[in-house]
C-alpha cells in the first residue's frame, strides 16, 4: 500500500506543478520579465481573460517568442504529465497485483490440491490430464 500512495502523491505532485505553471495580471503588471516562459505560454494558452493574454502575447514579442510555439510547449507538457500519470496507475496495479495474486492472462493458473478437471495444472505445473478426478469413472 505503501508504494501506491506514495505513487499517488507522485500523480498530485504533477498535476498541481503544472496548474501552478501559470500567471497572474498581478504578476504581469509588476515584473513580467521574472515569470518563466513556460508560466507565460501556458497561461497564454489558457486564459480566457483577453487583458491578461495581451499583456503576456507583448511580453512574449519582447522575449521573441512565438506565441504559436506556446501552444506546442503546453501539448507536450500534458502529454508528458499524462504519460507520468500512466505509468504511475500501472506500476500501482502491478504493484498491487504482485502483492494479492490478481491472476488473469492467457494461461491457467496452477490447481493448489488435488486435480478436478484434466485442463487444469498441478502445483508443479504439469497438465493433470487423465489424472483428474473427472477423469476417472465416477470422479466428479
Amino acid at each position: 500500500m505503501g508504494k501506491t500512495v506514495t505513487r499517488g502523491f507522485a500523480v498530485a505532485a504533477v498535476s498541481l506543478s503544472l496548474a501552478a505553471c501559470s500567471t497572474t495580471t498581478k504578476e504581469m503588471d509588476t515584473q513580467p520579465q521574472k515569470v518563466g516562459k513556460a508560466a507565460l505560454c501556458r497561461s497564454y494558452v489558457q486564459s480566457q481573460d483577453e487583458g491578461l493574454r495581451y499583456k503576456i502575447h507583448v511580453e512574449l514579442a519582447r522575449r521573441a517568442i512565438d506565441p504559436a510555439s506556446c501552444f506546442q510547449m503546453v501539448q507536450q507538457q500534458n502529454q508528458a504529465a499524462a504519460a507520468l500519470v500512466a505509468v504511475a496507475v500501472v506500476g500501482g496495479a502491478v504493484a498491487y497485483c504482485a502483492n494479492h495474486d490478481c491472476g488473469g492472462g492467457g494461461g491457467y493458473r496452477p490447481y493448489r490440491g488435488n486435480c478436478q478437471y484434466d485442463w487444469q495444472y498441478d502445483a508443479a505445473g504439469n497438465r493433470c490430464g487423465r489424472r483428474s478426478a473427472w477423469s476417472r469413472p465416477g470422479g466428479y
